[in-house]
């Protein structure tokens, strides 16, 4: 299954489920869908999957469209939601590097939407208690120092920061004048590249992203060492 590229109408439809999201909506464009968005989703998948085992032999992707595969769910669990509109206006796809639940395990993940598209490495969640070792990795002068370096290295390869600091100030119990003050207010730590909608029109979309997941790889180990 070899990936040709997202078709130019992969965007245009978010764009359009942006101010169409609506079942009845999505029931006239569900044909546009499998073509535009699902179809080569799958090829991508299948695509880039294999390349990225060759650097991270763990790794998981399926097609399974229940939910559980790589290709994340369009619809949306709008049961205790304020916002009841029923499709995610994106398109997410995710390569796991451990078991576990997606966004709490170091992974890999390729999004679209109306108006960015990006390819990350890191880890989305930090569960209470990897949050802890997180911290505990960053107060080791050994592993903590090694981490800024990284992080920089990688910003200097166009991989640069993608998560937000969690926290206005130092956690308590860590001092204000820690030397890496800024790393422990996240609560999560990954990188990404940026994609024009020329370049998801590209087969090689597929390549470049394999040369991104192979830069991260110091990020990644660190991260799956916690």
């Amino acid at each position: 299954m070899s990936f040709p590229g997202f078709p130019a109408d992969t965007l245009r439809f978010f764009a359009d489920l942006a101010v169409n999201n609506t079942r009845d909506w999505f029931e006239d464009n569900r044909n546009r869908y499998e073509t535009s968005v699902r179809e080569p989703a799958e090829a991508f998948i299948m695509s880039l999957g294999p390349l990225l085992a060759t650097t991270y032999p763990a790794v998981s992707f399926d097609l399974r469209r229940n939910g559980a595969g790589s290709l994340m769910r369009l619809h949306r669990d709008v049961r205790f939601a304020k916002d009841k509109s029923p499709y995610k206006q994106n398109l997410g796809i995710i390569f796991p590097l451990q078991p576990g639940k997606k966004v709490e395990v170091p992974m890999f993940y390729f999004h679209i939407d109306p108006v960015q598209a990006f390819f990350y490495g890191g880890q989305h969640v930090f569960t209470p208690e990897l949050l802890q070792r997180y911290r505990q990795a960053l107060d080791d002068a050994k592993r903590g120092s090694a981490i800024p370096a990284i992080l920089e290295k990688l910003a200097a390869q166009d991989l640069p920061l993608m998560e937000d600091p969690a926290y206005k100030r130092v956690p308590r119990g860590w001092p204000a004048d820690h030397p890496r003050t800024e790393l422990l207010r996240q609560a999560a730590l990954g990188v990404g590249r940026n994609f024009s909608a020329e370049q998801l029109t590209q087969p090689d979309l597929v390549e470049q992203c394999r040369k991104s997941a192979v830069a991260m790889k110091p990020l990644l180990d660190w991260l799956q060492a916690l």
